[in-house]
């Protein structure tokens, strides 16, 4: 009786502890069980952040969990070289640090942005946010140097150069880019790093138009300009941009500023070379308009005059009549403009017509005088060089095409040169004389 008593026992309490256990594995172990965004990004919610499926939300807590993404499968299992770096990384005393560095950094970062954003104007504010920006800065560079050739390092080096362009560090900031390109030539930050380096390129060229920077000026207090020659620092800037990186957005933006910069500048051959980039390389650019207008003024600026090469009056020529047909809407905006270089160049080719002219018939070449005279007079009739030209033929009708040879007893004045004898005999015979 007791031995069954004992065996009823023992199977109920089987009973109870395998529908205990059933029951918690229907409440607690789910296989279907979906995790949320927010509790995927872990340390992130410390700083308020939460997953709405966009990168903005992602970019405030990218490095909490850099190998965790939202979608990834509750169920999936590490490989073995996955856990075997997990360990290295974790076990890493550097590592570790790095990534302490820059969750600090960050801290600071978001706190400079918000107080920046609340500060309402106040200089106090402003000023503490600076003070913070740069703190964040240096820590990020710090947390970089821990860990280099990582993806925390790429974007430690990033975020020091936003914050040092944040307060106007533009001199840091630019070499940390520079840096960052030359070690990173495709970083998903580039069309960033384009744009910030586009923008301090402007500010020193027009910083530079302001308040010349001489050759012998340097700057040892102002943190947001080069050491020396900003201009030229500004250029190789820009010349880097479109040279580097010629199918981003800003490429062709480069090239316009540098061209306006050398035309400002009167460096006007410069000026045209950029010009032409621009017209060759960059052909649905919106500055391709101006780009072509710029030319003709450049042409215009680099004839030195009639004893020189004409090939800048034909291009000139030429490309007006490109302009007109290529762009035959905003040239009507400019056809007053337009219409003054067709005249100046007209008048300059015949000015030179009148100088070729004119040098023939001081040589007495006066075919050769005459020929161009009556040509210009048929060419250019609208010109004040045409009634010139034509007096100019009827006056040497009665010239000889070439100068008459000089007396004979003038010429026999001066013997004839003996023939050239040869330094080393034929083979008919003779010696070396």
């Amino acid at each position: 009786m007791n031995q069954r008593f004992q065996k009823t026992t023992n199977l109920s309490e089987r009973l109870t502890v395998g529908i205990v256990l059933i029951v918690l594995t229907m409440v607690g172990c789910k296989s279907g069980e979906k995790v949320t965004g927010d509790q995927l990004l872990g340390p992130g919610n410390r700083y308020g952040a939460s997953w709405n499926g966009s990168q903005d939300e992602y970019e405030k807590v990218r490095q909490v969990k850099p190998k965790l993404v939202a979608s990834t499968p509750t169920g999936k299992r590490k490989t073995v070289e996955e856990r075997f770096l997990d360990g290295l990384t974790q076990s890493d005393p550097e590592i570790q640090k790095a990534k302490r560095y820059f969750f600090e950094a960050e801290s600071i970062y978001n706190d400079a942005v918000r107080l920046r954003q609340n500060a309402n104007g106040s200089n106090s504010q402003m000023r503490q946010a600076g003070e913070l920006f740069l703190q964040a800065g240096r820590r990020y560079q710090q947390a970089g140097e821990y860990w280099p050739d990582s993806a925390l390092h790429e974007d430690s080096q990033f975020m020091a150069a936003e914050c040092f362009f944040y307060i106007d560090y533009y001199k840091h900031a630019n070499v940390l880019y520079k840096a960052m390109l030359k070690e990173y030539p495709n970083t998903r930050h580039l069309d960033k790093i384009q744009e910030k380096r586009f923008q301090i390129a402007k500010y020193w060229i027009e910083e530079d138009f302001r308040d010349k920077q001489g050759f012998f000026d340097f700057n040892f207090t102002d943190k947001s300009m080069p050491f020396n020659s900003r201009f030229t620092e500004a250029i190789a800037t820009l010349d880097n941009l479109r040279h580097k990186d010629p199918t981003s957005d800003m490429a062709d933006d480069a090239t316009m500023l540098v061209a306006d910069s050398y035309f400002k500048r009167e460096q006007y051959e410069k000026a045209h070379i950029t010009l032409d980039d621009l017209v060759t390389i960059f052909p649905e650019s919106e500055h391709q308009f101006i780009a072509n207008y710029m030319m003709v003024q450049c042409k215009f600026l680099l004839y030195r005059g009639p004893d020189y090469s004409g090939v800048y009056l034909d291009e000139g020529e030429e490309q007006i009549r490109d302009i007109r047909r290529q762009f035959p809407t905003k040239s009507r905006q400019y056809t007053k403009q337009l219409d003054n270089f067709s005249r100046q160049f007209r008048y300059m080719q015949a000015e030179r017509q009148w100088w070729v002219a004119q040098f023939y018939e001081g040589k007495e070449e006066f075919g050769a005088a005459k020929y161009y005279y009556q040509k210009l007079a048929q060419d250019f009739p609208d010109t004040p060089f045409a009634s010139r030209s034509f007096t100019r033929y009827n006056d040497l009708k009665g010239y000889p095409d070439r100068p008459e040879t000089p007396v004979k007893w003038l010429v026999d004045l001066f013997p004839e040169n003996d023939k050239v004898k040869p330094l080393i005999a034929n083979e008919m015979g003779g010696g070396l004389r």
